[in-house]
């Protein structure tokens, strides 16, 4: 009997050793809130996939906030944790008792895990479970039940309203923290049958007239562009973060009676026409000289002023005629336009798209900045060696001698064409030439094409554009006009050997005001990680 009890005994120990043993070792996880648009929440997932993994490491749990319950479940577990209101775009990550939003802090959490804090693993019913049971690295896990912990403080706000409740809403496209903020109205209006929602994209002229009227109503700062997403009622205003259903339902419960929208107002076509006017923050600071003298700078950059020379002089080494000159070079000059405003417009529709996302428009203006500050040293680097040497192949930000040989080239096998036909086949030269020589001019046009469009494609933008390029050929106009007169192409070639320096040293200023003016811009974006509320 003794000898059986105590088999008995150390068999049990040997059960609970191994069922602890298990219990112990549970397959860590970290959980990834998201939305079916979220690009981020997408690279995260298909990161996680390309990495190497094994049954014993982390499994990924994507939760879709795109269902409600997900969605009440994320809140509760932010209530849990304190995390209240801290997080306002998504993904989101869950690790232990940490949390963080963003790519970076997802991959952050990944670095270190912990076993699940004892209130999050009390309201994720049933999560462990499906981990222990997963084969692939990468699941998808949905709330087994409405969550319970609604936003009680919304219930019974409607009996407290004394008129129709109404807000306003203002996003932005491609903003992820708008994402969530609609998420938010949508909880707000299930509770508040009769809320009324007026949405507006700022991309839109309505929707700016409406921002202007929120600023001018509430008195802020006019410099303070970037306020989506924003959520104003009659007496208060959230901006730059998280509006949560919770707090949206005491505001409107504490607005007074007698509180009118103050948006309601029709937008009218004077509006508009005022919002025209007032648009463009930064087409309004950058004076149009300043557009002006880049696109002069442009054209006489020395790689684009040779070969206007070289076109010339060969014409004249032909004997054409004179006026046959001034209309090839004229027309050559139209090629030249042509390109390269086709070049700024598909160039200003691919910028325009990509400030629609702020993360994107942020790394933009920095990159810019930052190549904006090397190309004025380059610049300046080269004005000093040329100053010093006078020796224009040590200049290292032009054309190569490979390049200028395929210019010269084309300008060869065009000027040997006979007869008047020959000139409309200098337009097509133009247009060859000009994208052949994009890659040392294109260095000055890129960063003026950002900034012209940083308040988006628009008709003013596109006079920018125009005046620009205008600019930049007044050069070539020139020695086709003085070529017309008889000032030969050594006399050019001359004037242009005596202000390289000056040419390039005003380069270097451009690129260093337009480096200054892409990091004001990347500042100013910086305008959404901030938090305003009042109310």
């Amino acid at each position: 009997m003794k000898y059986s009890l105590q088999r008995n005994m150390l068999l049990w120990t040997m059960l609970c050793f191994v069922f602890g043993s298990v219990a112990l070792t549970a397959r860590p996880w970290i959980a990834l809130f998201g939305s079916a648009d979220c690009d981020q929440c997408a690279k995260v997932k298909a990161e996680w996939l390309e990495d190497g993994w094994s049954e014993d490491e982390a499994v990924l749990v994507y939760i879709s906030i795109d269902q409600e319950e997900n969605y009440l479940l994320l809140k509760d577990i932010e209530k849990s944790l304190g995390y209240t209101g801290q997080f306002n775009s998504f993904p989101i990550a869950l690790q232990g008792s940490r949390m963080a939003a963003g790519g970076e802090g997802f991959w952050e959490l990944a670095d270190e895990l912990a076993e699940p804090d004892a209130r999050v693993a009390a309201l994720l019913t049933g999560l462990q479970t499906a981990v222990d049971k997963a084969e692939d690295p990468y699941i998808t896990w949905n709330a087994p039940v409405a969550a319970e912990q609604e936003a009680t403080s919304v219930k019974g706000t409607q009996e407290t309203l004394a008129i129709a409740p109404r807000l306003l809403y203002l996003s932005s496209p491609g903003c992820q923290k708008c994402a969530r903020q609609e998420v938010e109205l949508h909880l707000l209006k299930q509770k508040l049958p009769g809320l009324q929602v007026d949405h507006y994209e700022v991309t839109t002229e309505e929707g700016q007239v409406m921002m202007r009227r929120v600023t001018d109503h509430f008195g802020i700062d006019a410099e303070d562009r970037n306020l989506a997403p924003l959520v104003a009622w009659a007496d208060g205003y959230v901006t730059g973060g998280l509006a949560t259903a919770e707090r949206l339902a005491e505001a409107l419960a504490a607005t007074p009676a007698n509180a009118a929208a103050f948006w309601d107002a029709p937008v009218t076509e004077a509006d508009l026409q005022d919002q025209r006017r007032a648009n463009h923050s930064l087409l309004d600071s950058m004076r149009l000289t300043t557009i002006l003298l880049a696109g002069l700078a442009d054209g006489v950059n020395p790689c684009a002023f040779a070969t206007v020379i070289f076109l010339v002089s060969y014409l004249l080494y032909l004997k054409r005629g004179r006026r046959f000159v001034l209309v090839a070079g004229l027309l050559f000059c139209i090629g030249v336009f042509a390109s390269y405003l086709l070049f700024g417009i598909g160039l200003s529709f691919i910028v325009d798209y990509l400030n629609r996302f702020v993360i994107v428009k942020r790394i933009f203006y920095w990159a810019f900045a930052l190549v904006g500050l090397i190309l004025a040293i380059l610049h300046l680097r080269d004005a000093l060696r040329y100053r010093r040497s006078g020796n224009a192949a040590d200049m290292e930000m032009g054309l190569n001698a490979q390049t200028h040989r395929k210019i010269h080239d084309k300008i060869h096998r065009w000027a040997e064409l006979t007869g008047w036909l020959a000139l409309p086949a200098t337009v097509l030269l133009g247009v060859v030439v000009s994208a052949m020589e994009f890659a040392c001019t294109g260095q000055l046009y890129l960063p003026i094409i950002i900034a012209i469009n940083s308040a988006g494609f628009n008709l003013r933008a596109m006079i920018f554009l125009l005046l620009y390029n205008l600019f930049f050929i007044l050069p070539l106009l020139a020695v086709t006009v003085l070529a017309y007169f008889g000032i030969g192409a050594k006399s050019l070639a001359a004037f242009a050997r005596a202000h390289v320096f000056a040419t390039k040293a005003l380069m270097a200023l451009l690129f260093l005001l337009l480096a200054i003016v892409m990091a004001w811009l990347a500042i100013g974006a910086a305008r959404y990680n901030l938090l305003i509320v009042k109310y």
